[in-house]
């Protein structure tokens, strides 16, 4: 059965092929791919012509929070969505359909806990058994249904943030955790991410001096609004 609707982003990096691959070579059965482009820093037209997927591109920048609004649209059980600079290995799909379902959870390629201070505390990518975390990132892989969660309110803010908006409206209305799979330096077939420095290049928002300080005052307005953390 092909239940996994796929999404991709691209804005200013230009890793689309390496991704399109990446997801052709999956050992999950995927329904459709989709490009979700904002603006136009990158010519993909090539890979359109070679590649088999959706295009939907955005003369505005809707920065992080637009690729999220489709899934409202998917009729497929699940829904993976990446960020741009993120190369899952070949069981990366199939690994968090596993544990999606075990725990009737979103899964992520990686994992924060709020410190209370600051932005979040990430606790490192290896680990010998699922974790819980208050949010996961890089990639979302979850019930297509649990969208509806998210956009039953406005976002804070659409400067960034749209992880933790997306997993704090699930906890709080449908009680869903988020969890990052087990993820060994020996299985590199389950890694989420097979190629991190890509996210390390100018274009990254969390070297921006905001980036912090805005995610904290996210956490705050979730909190308030009833998500409770795991720190």
């Amino acid at each position: 059965m092909n239940d996994i609707s796929v999404i991709l982003t691209v804005w200013k990096r230009d890793n689309l092929k390496e991704q399109l691959d990446a997801i052709l070579n999956q050992t999950a059965n995927i329904n459709e791919i989709y490009v979700y482009q904002n603006e136009s820093w990158v010519d993909i037209s090539e890979l359109k012509s070679k590649y088999n997927f959706t295009h939907i591109h955005s003369d505005k920048n809707f920065k992080f929070h637009g690729r999220f609004v489709l899934p409202l649209l998917f009729d497929t059980k699940y829904t993976a969505i990446f960020d741009d600079d993120t190369i899952p290995a070949k069981n990366w799909l199939s690994h968090c359909k596993e544990l999606c379902d075990e725990k009737n959870c979103i899964v992520g390629s990686n994992y924060r806990n709020y410190n209370g201070n600051s932005g979040g505390l990430c606790d490192g990518k290896f680990n010998n058994k699922p974790v819980m975390g208050d949010i996961v990132g890089h990639c979302w892989f979850f019930k297509t249904k649990w969208i509806h969660h998210m956009w039953r309110n406005e976002a804070y803010t659409f400067e960034n943030g749209e992880d933790i908006h997306f997993c704090a409206s699930c906890k709080i209305y449908g009680g869903i955790d988020s969890y990052l799979p087990t993820q060994t330096k020996e299985e590199k077939h389950n890694w989420g991410d097979t190629n991190p420095v890509l996210g390390t290049d100018e274009h990254s928002t969390w070297k921006t001096h905001t980036h912090n300080s805005i995610r904290t005052e996210l956490y705050h307005h979730w909190q308030k609004k009833g998500w409770i953390c795991n720190q």
